[in-house]
């Protein structure tokens, strides 16, 4: 959030597609009517434009400037960057499928879980598109190497890379090294993975695909505008 006490308003809570509006707040939020079809619509726009805005654009800008200087020089720059984005998205839709305020929520629940088993669950059991991908074994190597590895590290960790595509298997993700311990992740294929499971969410959110998204969806954005603690 961006907010300035000076400026009297509500907490801006995303940049808005609207260009004379410019922000969603918290006051837009909380003026919703949820049981009104047009007002969930409008709700699940404000959510669409915190991710585009925020994250998607932002890797769309970074995608581009690196074809770009590919074109000019053939070397690759901004895949690390563009990895530590998709592992907030990833993060962030997490907390959103389960209604979380943030990530340490999961350990109070009747199922306690720590950060590891609530994100490596999301990758192989709750996510939409994600899941088709990962077993246990990815997952867990995924979380501990390549997303705690740059959020904590800024590096990813033992022998897992970050690397542009696999030239002989166009569509691949990612791949586990032969020492069975590391990943290798083709950041432009993992990226469209990520945006399918963030379309995927919208989605579900629009046709009550599974009702208690909905209802999780509104305890995340609640959180989010300080509606709940």
């Amino acid at each position: 959030m961006i907010y300035k006490e000076s400026d009297n308003r509500s907490m801006w809570i995303a940049p808005c597609r609207i260009p004379d509006k410019r922000y969603w707040t918290v006051e837009d939020w909380k003026a919703l009517d949820l049981e009104n079809d047009g007002d969930w619509k409008t709700a699940v726009e404000i959510f669409e434009d915190r991710i585009q805005y925020r994250y998607l654009d932002a890797i769309k800008e970074l995608q581009r400037s690196d074809d770009e200087f590919y074109k000019q020089h053939h070397q690759r720059r901004f895949g690390f960057s563009m990895m530590a984005l998709d592992c907030l998205i990833i993060e962030t839709l997490a907390q959103f499928y389960e209604g979380f305020k943030d990530s340490e929520e999961a350990k109070h629940q009747p199922i306690s879980l720590n950060n590891s088993q609530f994100y490596t669950r999301f990758l192989t059991q709750k996510s939409f598109i994600l899941k088709d991908y990962f077993n246990q074994t990815a997952a867990t190597i995924f979380y501990q190497q390549i997303r705690c590895g740059i959020l904590h590290q800024a590096e990813t960790r033992e022998n897992s890379t970050i690397w542009y595509r696999d030239q002989d298997h166009p569509g691949k993700p990612f791949e586990l090294l032969e020492d069975g311990k590391s990943l290798r992740i083709f950041w432009f294929n993992f990226h469209n993975l990520v945006k399918d499971e963030f379309d995927a969410y919208c989605t579900c959110l629009r046709t009550k695909q599974i009702p208690d998204y909905r209802a999780n969806f509104i305890k995340k954005m609640d959180a989010i505008c300080r509606v709940r603690s």
